[in-house]
Formats: C-alpha cells, structure tokens, sequence
C-alpha cells in the first residue's frame, strides 16, 4: 500500500504542474505574426530598444539600410525632422437648402417617375404630389419657399381636377404653369 500511495502523489504534483505549465502559456505575452512585406509597421519609440526574439523555424532576415542620398549643389537640404501630421481636411457639408424644399423636390422627383402616358397614371401621379406638396409646405418657416411650395400644390390640384373633368380647364397650360413654377422653385432653394 505504500507505492501506491506514492504513484498518488506523483500524479497529483504531475497534474498541479500541468495545469501551472498551461496557465504561464496563456498569460504569457505572445508575438506579433511577422510582418509582410511592403506593408508598414507603426513606429513606436521603446524608451530601450530590445530586440525581437527569433525563432529557430525562422530564420531573421534584415534589409541592407538603403544609402542615405548625398545633397547636390542643385539641392537645398534637408534636415531629417519628423514631419508633424498634416491637418485632416475640412468635412464638407451639403449646402443647406431652406425648409421644406428637401421634400418639394423629393416630390417632384417622385411625380416624374410615377407620371405615366395615360390619364390614369397623370391623375393619380398629381394627386400623389398635390398631397405631397401640402406636407412640404407644413415644413416650411414661411419665407420664399413657402410661397412657391404653395403654388406648386395649387398647379398639382389643378391638374388633378383638370385630368378628373371637374373644371373645364386646358391641360397643357396647367403643365406650363406647373413646369414655371418647378424652375422658380429650383432658384429658390438654390439660393437659399
């Protein structure tokens, strides 16, 4: 009964060893994949340089330093400082439109790809932007856009009851109207 106490007590300090073997793997720092070629690390200024350990699958290559260029007479010199980083550039913005012509012009946008040949598709296209227009013109704060907005909800409603036969009305004059109106509209959210 003595050995087999003692192959106990082996196998207990064999196990402690091993689970310590596997924590000190896991906690211990690793290194870096190598890097590639022709891609740039980023510098880093070690207060004491130390040298990166090399494993023995791997054998350490090194670059010969490139020749530092001599300085012509045609040249001025140059000094060798670090270059402070050049300032990231200005974030441009959209230019802001006045309110409500974002959605005016999403509405006419929409009007020219849903209007269609037939009355059908005409009515139910300046029915769609007639109320679309009256949302746009909600956003609105009341300046030069509103008025033109407003207008514009006006030709879109006309054109509807045009299309509907509620008023004797010609067609062609309404989509002048409409179309002199979409270019005041332009200037005006252009110019802000």
């Amino acid at each position: 009964m003595g050995s087999e106490a003692k192959w106990g007590a082996v196998a207990a300090v064999a196990g402690v060893v091993a689970a310590l073997v596997a924590f000190l793997a896991y906690v211990a720092p690793r290194p870096g994949p190598p890097p590639k070629p022709g891609y740039l690390l980023p510098v880093t200024s070690p207060s004491a340089p130390s040298p990166a350990p090399a494993s023995p699958s791997t054998p350490a290559t090194t670059a010969p330093p490139e020749p530092a260029p001599s300085p012509s007479a045609s040249s001025p010199a140059i000094s060798p400082t670090p270059h402070a980083p050049s300032p990231a550039p200005a974030l441009s913005l959209p230019p802001l439109l006045p309110a409500g012509c974002d959605e005016a012009l999403a509405v006419i946008r929409t009007y020219n790809r849903t209007v269609g040949p037939t009355r059908t598709s005409q009515d139910a296209a300046a029915s769609q932007a007639y109320q679309g227009m009256m949302r746009a013109g909600l956003a609105t704060d009341g300046g030069a856009a509103y008025t033109v907005i407003v207008a514009l909800s006006g030709d879109f409603s006309t054109m509807r009851f045009i299309l509907e036969g509620a008023i004797a009305d010609d067609y062609a004059a309404a989509v002048s109207r409409t179309n002199s109106d979409i270019q005041t509209l332009n200037t005006t959210c252009s110019t802000g």
